[in-house]
């Protein structure tokens, strides 16, 4: 690497004398049983679509009615269980002083199934198994309290200061519990993933010196490499790698089955790497480069001239304007809290090794034809263009010759920092904040203000199953022990780049009609149908489970406030909307005082936690479980000056990413796989809709028969959502990776993992 090839030269050899003394790769080792061997994902299996009619045969019945329901939503079951008055009342200032159900089970309820006892009486043997529990919060079994009762319970954290004048490392969240006491996450998590995951959160740092501080280490190397197969981290060339990760993987536990990108023959091509910001884990950020603060197009035409790619001077001077489109990071100083946009970003933790961070911005066309080609990027945004630095693709179109790719190494540097930023990006803003803390903040805030018997709280409420505990366990584990380790800033910048994206969320701007539309795509399903559009399932799914979840949100809140005069003299909803806007400090959040605002706002608040979040959750595994291909930071500084960049090869990136990095490697793929775990069937949106119906089966009252037929369309659309979404993904240019992940039988009713 330029200025630092003596460094390079040593770590190099270090490295090749080390492969001495390790068992050299074999490609028919660890030999699988039969049965996983003829599984394993390949880069057929992972291209290949099922044919309809496979697809077809394994999708959710027709009727909802035929629908075998091995297990009830659990929050469908809390809601119909507090509507039958068959909890019991704790008095809170003295728990053992507890008074017997009011109701009881009645022939042609729900509760009066062979199968609901039986979920009932497994249930209550898991009562008072955590703190949680004790507490009322996310209990096993639902608790009515009254509306004060739950003020006290619910108590927002301090924001934007802490009470000693620092600034809250968080958003607003909730806590009464502490985030070290929440659920245990063996509830969660997989077991074995946690227990691997624990292996590699003792640092690398011995407290000896001399021999018994190098065995410890040596020993601990071991522990590591055994469980996870061996080191996928280790070797001198990127093939090392690509080889190591073709035969050792960990077993498929999420929606592609275990595979990667890094199985793909072209892993870091122009093609993959434009396919994922359409269908990769953060499809949500792309926008068109004239609905930007910042002239893009103006921008990226002075730095063709500045690098003399004069054909691309060309080339943008003759594009049609909405023909491009930005991933843009160039606020990550700002969002760090750095006020110097020349500050390099990096961070080294201790018992960890330093690593930097960039905000890069990448220009794209989107072609008619649906072809997304990049076209430039400035690796790291320093205030402007002049003073940053930004290389052109040598092919001008995604027709171009793909022969030189694969050693192109200064584009595919350009490229992996590009993707250093998205991954920053999409954890701790994208999946972290907009996620599951935006989500937070709502429960919090309805607990505050909205009984328990209330509409809108009963149909927000089974969207919250396991939320709480989850955000718990990322701010006790995922940010302090693991992400700081990763990420190339520093614990406070990290904490304020959180809290930054909380900040300047649009809450009614994220609605997603407002959000395509903002982004410069078409906000309608004719629109969208439009060939150019045709690599991106993501916005013509969300925008049909969008329209789905709002069509059963005013079939249901209709009931209750059918006119805009009931909405806003509902004092609980007022409150509701107040309460977020200030006590959660999310101005964004509109004032309702009309039905259309009630229904697009509870509908929001349900579209954040299941598609939203599966759509940004569960293809982690497949694209960041292959670290290369999506690293978290940067493993060498970056170069000043484009004249620096066009002299890359292929040692330069080797440099830049994880490769040699044992830990920094493991956590950055075990998190994902961790994060990944296929929905389960009676977790999924689908049985949601099936639960509700189940309950209003038999009911004979004319609101409970409305409701039914409620759940019923609902479940009717989801169904037929399936086969929409299969044809979507059939519908992208051949060799693209299917794009299932918005299945309504795969999407988590709620935040679940």
């Amino acid at each position: 690497m330029p200025g630092n090839q003596d460094l390079w030269f040593l770590s190099r050899a270090l490295a090749y004398i080390q492969s001495f003394f390790q068992k050299p790769l074999n490609p028919k080792l660890p030999a699988p049983p039969p049965k996983i061997a003829a599984t394993r994902p390949s880069q057929r299996t992972i291209l290949q679509h099922l044919s309809e009619k496979e697809y077809l045969a394994q999708t959710a019945p027709k009727s909802v009615a035929d629908v075998p329901l091995p297990s009830f939503d659990p929050g469908v079951f809390d809601n119909e269980v507090i509507k039958q008055k068959l909890y019991p009342i704790i008095d809170p200032d003295d728990p053992s002083n507890v008074q017997k159900p009011e109701g009881d089970i009645k022939e042609g309820t729900y509760l009066g199934t062979q199968i609901a006892l039986t979920q009932a009486y497994s249930r209550i043997e898991q009562t008072f198994a955590s703190l949680y529990d004790v507490l009322g919060i996310e209990a096993t079994l639902p608790r009515f309290r009254t509306l004060e009762e739950q003020k006290k319970l619910y108590q927002f954290s301090p924001y934007p200061t802490n009470p000693d004048g620092k600034p809250a490392q968080y958003p607003p969240f909730l806590q009464h519990v502490p985030s070290d006491e929440s659920v245990s996450a063996f509830k969660i998590f997989s077991v074995a993933g946690l227990v691997e995951t624990q292996v590699l959160l003792q640092r690398i740092t011995p407290d000896e010196d001399g021999i018994l501080g190098r065995t410890k280490e040596w020993f601990l190397e071991k522990a590591r490499a055994a469980a996870f197969g061996g080191d996928p981290e280790k070797g001198i060339t990127i093939q090392d790698v690509v080889d190591y990760n073709m035969y050792h993987r960990k077993f498929g536990t999420d929606i592609q089955g275990g595979g990667n990108i890094g199985l793909l023959d072209d892993w870091y091509s122009d093609r993959r790497f434009a396919d994922q910001q359409f269908t990769g884990t953060n499809p949500t950020t792309i926008i068109q480069a004239t609905k930007t603060k910042r002239d893009w197009i103006a921008e990226f035409s002075k730095a063709a001239e500045m690098g003399s790619y004069d054909k691309w001077v060309t080339a943008l001077a003759k594009a049609d304007p909405e023909s491009l489109y930005v991933q843009d990071g160039s606020y990550f100083r700002r969002a760090a809290g750095v006020s110097d946009p020349a500050t390099i970003l990096h961070h080294k933790q201790p018992g960890s090794e330093e690593c930097w961070t960039v905000g890069a911005v990448t220009l794209f066309q989107l072609h008619h034809d649906g072809k997304l080609h990049p076209i430039a990027i400035c690796i790291d945004y320093k205030g402007s263009i002049d003073n940053s630095v930004t290389i052109f693709n040598r092919r001008m179109s995604p027709r171009d010759w793909t022969s030189g790719e694969k050693e192109d190494w200064p584009w595919r540097y350009a490229k992996t920092c590009a993707q250093v930023t998205d991954w920053m990006r999409h954890e701790l803003s994208v999946h972290l904040t907009l996620s599951h803390f935006v989500e937070e903040a709502i429960i919090v805030a309805t607990n505050r203000t909205i009984p328990m018997t209330h509409p809108v709280y009963r149909i927000l409420y089974p969207h919250w199953y396991k939320t709480l505990s989850l955000n718990a366990a990322g701010r006790s584990t995922l940010i302090p022990q693991i992400a700081v380790d990763i990420i190339g800033v520093s614990p406070d910048q990290c904490f304020h780049f959180l809290c930054d994206a909380y900040d300047t969320y649009d809450f009614v701007g994220s609605y997603v009609p407002n959000d395509l539309e903002r982004r410069g795509f078409p906000n309608t399903q004719k629109g969208l149908d439009h060939p150019r559009y045709r690599n991106y399932p993501y916005a013509k799914n969300v925008l049909a489970l969008w329209t789905t979840l709002r069509t059963y949100v005013k079939s249901i809140l209709i009931l209750s406030h059918p006119t805009d005069g009931d909405v806003k003299a509902d004092k609980a909803i007022q409150d509701w909307s107040k309460e977020v806007r200030t006590a959660a400090h999310m101005p964004s959040f509109p004032e309702l005082t009309t039905l259309d605002a009630l229904i697009n706002a509870v509908t929001m608040c349900i579209f954040i936690a299941p598609p939203y979040t599966t759509a940004i959750n569960y293809l982690q595994n497949f694209y960041q479980a292959f670290v290369i291909a999506k690293p978290p930071a940067l493993c060498s500084a970056p170069p000043d000056t484009l004249d620096q960049l066009r002299q890359y090869k292929e040692r330069d990136l080797v440099a830049a990413l994880p490769i040699n990095r044992q830990r920094q490697w493991l956590l950055a793929a075990q998190v994902p796989w961790l994060l990944s775990f296929k929905v389960e069937p009676d977790r999924s949106l689908l049985n949601y809709a099936a639960s509700q119906w189940h309950v209003y089966r038999y009911k004979k009252d004319e609101r409970d028969v409305k409701v039914k037929e409620a759940s019923e369309t609902l479940y009717t659309e989801l169904q037929g959502l399936q086969k929409t979404f299969y044809r979507n993904s059939v519908a992208m240019d051949k060799g693209s990776v299917p794009y299932m992940v918005l299945d309504p039988g795969y999407t988590a009713v709620s935040i679940l993992i």
